[in-house]
């Protein structure tokens, strides 16, 4: 049970038109509200570019290992994702580590290769991703609709009818690379029981400024606030 739910947690906070540009968005780009902070375990500050994605988030970690981690977008003259360099702190062991991704796409304009490279420009590791008809990660036995993974491997999610505040901050080529849902996750489970449920609180205009997760689990994030511009 324990691993359910850990593995569930992790899903969730991990996670939300194939023939659409990736260059946009194919929700609607036109938000009213951009997320400007988000307050849980870690406590992480957006920035924006002028082409209305995110530009850079910066991280100060909490948790059992504090890390801080910069992290800065690039796209090219298209508002393709090209790159993504991060400059990783451990803060308990004064260990300052620096990563930089580099995408490459396929033929539906998403993401299939991912090589990280480390400041000496040497090849960390890479990455390979394939998608099915419809524009999703073929991860194991996964289901999605609406934008959202509902199973995964006889994990059932559930979900509200507003908008993820994350959704809108990359590229369709990143959110379906890191499986990032259109809405908010609440409940996860199989078909006999729920392993988590999550409570929202919404402003004027439906979108989430906190949430509260139950059952609370020790060292992991069980609440977090939502701040926007």
């Amino acid at each position: 049970m324990k691993k359910a739910i850990l593995l569930t947690i992790l899903s969730i906070i991990a996670i939300s038109c194939n023939n659409d540009d990736n260059s946009q968005n194919p929700s609607d780009n036109n938000q009213i509200l951009k997320l400007k902070e988000y307050r849980g375990m870690d406590y992480k500050t957006y920035y924006y570019n002028q082409n209305g994605f995110v530009d850079s988030i910066s991280v100060i970690g909490g948790g059992m290992l504090p890390t801080n981690i910069q992290t800065k977008f690039h796209f090219n003259s298209e508002n393709k994702l090209v790159s993504t360099e991060r400059w990783i702190q451990i803060v308990i062991h004064e260990e300052s580590l620096y990563e930089n991704d580099i995408y490459e796409y396929n033929t539906e304009n998403l993401i299939s290769i991912k090589k990280t490279f480390d400041e000496n420009n040497s090849l960390i590791r890479t990455a390979n991703y394939s998608y099915n008809s419809d524009g999703y990660l073929t991860y194991g036995n996964q289901t999605y609709s609406n934008g959202n993974l509902v199973q995964d491997n006889g994990i059932i999610y559930t979900y509200d009818n507003n908008k993820n505040p994350f959704y809108d901050l990359y590229p369709l080529a990143y959110i379906r690379m890191n499986q990032i849902n259109k809405n908010n996750t609440l409940t996860s489970g199989n078909s006999s029981e729920i392993f988590l449920s999550f409570t929202y609180f919404y402003n004027e205009n439906s979108y989430p400024i906190s949430y509260q997760m139950t059952p609370g689990i020790a060292d992991l994030e069980d609440q977090a606030q939502y701040i926007y511009y």
